[in-house]
């Protein structure tokens, strides 16, 4: 019995950490908004309860994720954790397939949802770019630069990472979609959208965890989900504008 304990516990061990984490990141995350988005608001800086108090909201919590993910990863650890390189020619075509794929697929599920009558839950980020062509425009930029990247040293750099040490590769895939899919519950939308809104978010991270096995580079799930991210601002930008 003592032996089977002994064996489970560097698996609790891997996910407690990985908990931990991802709630030190949004625990932080809410402290540097609490800290600093009053201040540039006091000093105008920010417009309250304009587009760009949001902007300023998203990039000082993504900042707060970087943060904990850093340390983690850079102080915590003694060994490197989050493989990461220029991507090859191998990889750049993974990429290219990998945004097809996550794109189509984002757009097939959101459709089944319709066929049954249930619509996605509505993202605060989305929704605030109604009649803001330019927030949605500045979106684009934040999707790939900041988003996608921070949200997947998070999410498959630090958990999926952690947890494979341990559970093995499909096991840690899970378990790190999961999180990442309950992650996406501060939608608008009632039970019924906020679930199908986590679903998607769910199933559309399995792709990019299982990319980051094959790649064994985060720079490839950061750049796919980037853009997949991008590809909805641009598009209702666009439509925003009346281009489509």
């Amino acid at each position: 019995m003592a032996t089977d304990t002994a064996g489970w516990e560097p698996h609790a061990k891997a996910l407690g950490e990985a908990l931990l984490v991802v709630f030190g990141a949004y625990l932080v995350a809410s402290v540097v908004l609490a800290a600093v988005n009053p201040p540039l608001v006091d000093a105008g800086i920010v417009s309250p309860g304009g587009t760009d108090e949001y902007l300023a909201q998203f990039a000082l919590q993504y900042a707060g994720f970087l943060l904990v993910t850093g340390w983690y990863a850079l102080a915590v650890r003694d060994e490197p954790l989050i493989p990461w390189a220029t991507p090859g020619r191998r990889e750049l075509g993974l990429i290219v397939a990998g945004i097809v794929i996550l794109v189509g697929a984002n757009n097939g599920i959101t459709r089944l949802f319709a066929a049954v009558d249930v619509s996605l839950g509505d993202n605060a980020a989305v929704t605030i770019g109604t009649g803001e062509p330019a927030y949605l425009l500045t979106m684009v930029a934040f999707s790939l630069l900041v988003v996608g990247p921070a949200e997947e040293l998070l999410f498959r750099g630090v958990v999926q990472g952690r947890l494979r040490e341990t559970w093995g590769v499909w096991p840690a895939i899970l378990a790190a979609t999961v999180l990442f899919g309950l992650s996406h519950a501060s939608v608008a939308g009632g039970v019924a959208g906020i679930a199908a809104y986590i679903v998607t978010a769910t199933l559309l991270g399995v792709l990019l965890g299982y990319l980051y096995e094959r790649t064994n580079n985060i720079v490839v799930p950061a750049v796919i989900h980037g853009v997949n991210n991008a590809v909805i601002f641009a598009w209702l930008y666009l439509g925003e504008i009346g281009v489509v």
